[in-house]
């Protein structure tokens, strides 16, 4: 059975260009392309980032795309993202399975659908391990650590509201220290 964004290149240029810029249709599109589990999370992502874009005077609309989309690639086999890496971004070839799907998503969605916002595809690339510091990026990386579905109760989301390169920095520091403490004993070093 195929999905429908593997079927998107049969619609017309003036359809194409409506599905994406209608979060109500877009996100319809998104739903039957990934699990039930996947698609909660990257709606929770979608409302969290438009959200957040309000408090930084970032269009509310790219946010939510960004959000919705992050995770297009998320559950394709490890494999066919492989073979994108190798054609489009072959020094990714060797970043951890579970970071993958981030880059692999730019060049998904440009082949899928046709889609080039440079600002989206930028945030989505880098909303696993992040590399820049522009406002739509750090909002989706906030956003996708953070959204309601984690079940993560800290200050992050507050801190972001006001200041998102504090909400990154806090974010990293936690997860710093999470890998510091595995199986309950301190691993890291004294030093």
């Amino acid at each position: 059975m195929s999905k429908a964004i593997d079927d998107f290149h049969l619609l017309s240029s003036k359809q194409r260009a409506f599905l994406l810029n209608d979060e109500e249709v877009l996100t319809d599109l998104v739903k039957t392309n990934m699990s039930q589990k996947r698609f909660k999370h990257s709606l929770a992502v979608a409302k969290l980032a438009k959200e957040l874009a309000r408090y930084h005077h970032v269009d509310e609309k790219k946010a939510y795309i960004a959000g919705i989309l992050h995770d297009v690639a998320k559950e394709l086999p490890i494999e066919e993202q492989n073979e994108y890496l190798r054609y489009y971004d072959f020094m990714k070839l060797g970043e951890p399975d579970k970071v993958k799907h981030s880059h692999v998503a730019k060049y998904y969605l440009k082949d899928k659908l046709n889609f080039h916002d440079k600002d989206i595809l930028n945030a989505i690339y880098n909303h696993t391990v992040l590399k820049v510091n522009d406002k739509l990026s750090l909002i989706i990386y906030v956003a996708d650590k953070r959204d309601e579905t984690r079940g993560i109760d800290d200050e992050v989301i507050e801190v972001a509201k006001k200041d998102l390169k504090k909400a990154v920095n806090l974010l990293i520091e936690k997860w710093k220290a999470k890998k510091q403490y595995k199986d309950g004993t301190y691993q890291g070093s004294d030093n």
